[in-house]
């Protein structure tokens, strides 16, 4: 007879990767030793504390460093605990030096989201050190940085991705990124950006394809029309712009940005007040869109012109109109479905003129006028067979909130409307 515990270790990987919830990896640890071995690289792989961390003996970072010392200590393994770790969020109550001891550990770290903002440019050069295999990276403020401060990260070679949370030197923070590898790039705006000065920082990265400039996007738009539109990004097929407490900057150098990346297929405008230039751009610009979110736009400009691929349209928190809706039949040929959310405020439903208070009246009008067939989602019966992309069903037949948002993110053929 053989038994589980026989089979080679590779096997009981690939049974162990399977299971969700840490609590059950850890009753698998208790059994015996050859299980202890498959399962403690899994239970290493991305440490997490539940508690909310406010105090240093309530981060992560301070039992980790407990748990290393603890393991030479007893001698309990050859490899360091450390090694197992492949994704790590470190907290903003963490102290300097506690963060230092553990980036020194973690060689094989391919995740690392830091929230410390007491960092300086050596702490950025020893995470570039210490952590080679590093793919994916989310950095806090920096109270102490230079024109240099990112500088080092070039030598993570299999960086690929790159958040950065940014403040009031922004400017310098970003001159210094210089990654050539970069696949994904996202820049917040901690504080007022429209005061800034941003110099071009960080241009010319021909593999960047995801571009988010969350509220950062008017610094760097003003400075983009100083320029002669060059292509900057010419991989780009995902952004996301959005404005900063309605700042102005006009729609003329958005325009050249798109005329500039033509290959952008995915596309979030939020808090930009549009006008039909931009609607006229998204058409003849963006030939290859297919997902486009519009969110907090104000009132929408009616479409003319069609955009034949989009199969995906978010309208969120915009005012929209009858003809808007009915050019939806005419001018997105790949939309077959319409869901108009109900949950939002009568001004916005008597603006939006879309909506009436009787949800089997709103059905008919809302398909007679745009021709596309009306959801409501209200269980997931009343979700079609092709929207249903890795979409659970609960022991209840009900969808909840998180299955309206992957519906919303992933259906392909679907407009939404959250007025």
């Amino acid at each position: 007879m053989s038994y589980l515990i026989d089979a080679p270790i590779e096997v009981l990987h690939l049974i162990l990767y399977n299971i969700d919830q840490q609590s059950d990896l850890y009753q698998c640890a208790l059994v015996n030793k050859s299980l202890y071995a498959a399962t403690n690289p899994l239970l290493w792989r991305e440490p997490k504390k539940e508690a909310g961390c406010k105090r240093r003996e309530h981060s992560i970072s301070f039992w980790l460093l407990r748990s290393f010392r603890q393991a030479r200590i007893h001698g309990l393994h050859a490899t360091s605990l450390g090694h197992y770790i492949r994704i790590l969020f470190i907290e903003i109550c963490t102290p300097l030096q506690d963060m230092r001891q553990v980036i020194n550990n973690i060689p094989l770290v391919e995740e690392l989201v830091i929230r410390v903002t007491t960092m300086n440019d050596k702490d950025i050069e020893r995470i570039a050190r210490k952590c080679p295999k590093l793919k994916r990276l989310s950095l806090g403020n920096f109270e102490d940085s230079s024109d240099c401060s990112l500088d080092s990260l070039r030598h993570c070679t299999n960086l690929r991705e790159l958040s950065i949370i940014t403040g009031d030197r922004t400017n310098h923070r970003l001159t210094s990124i210089k990654h050539d590898r970069l696949e994904k790039l996202k820049l917040i705006t901690n504080g007022w950006s429209y005061g800034f000065s941003l110099e071009l920082p960080f241009s010319n990265i021909p593999t960047l394809t995801h571009l988010d400039l969350d509220s950062l996007a008017a610094a760097y738009f003003r400075h983009y029309r100083t320029l002669p539109s060059p292509t900057f990004f010419p991989g780009l097929t995902n952004l996301r712009i959005s404005m900063f407490y309605d700042a102005v900057t006009g729609n003329e150098p958005v325009v050249s940005f798109f005329k500039a990346h033509p290959l952008i297929d995915t596309l979030t405008i939020n808090n930009l007040k549009i006008d039909s230039t931009i609607m006229t751009s998204l058409a003849t610009d963006l030939v290859h869109l297919k997902c486009l979110t519009l969110i907090d736009n104000g009132c929408l400009p009616s479409f003319t012109m069609a955009l034949p691929l989009v199969e995906n349209l978010n309208l969120l928190h915009c005012s929209i109109n009858v003809p808007s809706t009915v050019c939806m039949a005419t001018l997105f040929p790949n939309l077959h479905y319409i869901h108009v959310s109900k949950h939002y405020s009568h001004l916005s439903r008597k603006s939006s003129n879309i909506m009436g208070d009787d949800p089997q009246s709103d059905k008919l009008t809302i398909e007679s006028i745009t021709q596309l067939t009306y959801l409501d989602f209200a269980s997931y019966d009343s979700v079609p067979d092709d929207l249903k992309v890795h979409l659970p069903r609960r022991t209840d037949g009900k969808l909840v909130n998180q299955d309206l948002q992957h519906i919303r993110k992933t259906a392909v053929g679907l407009a939404w409307i959250d007025c």
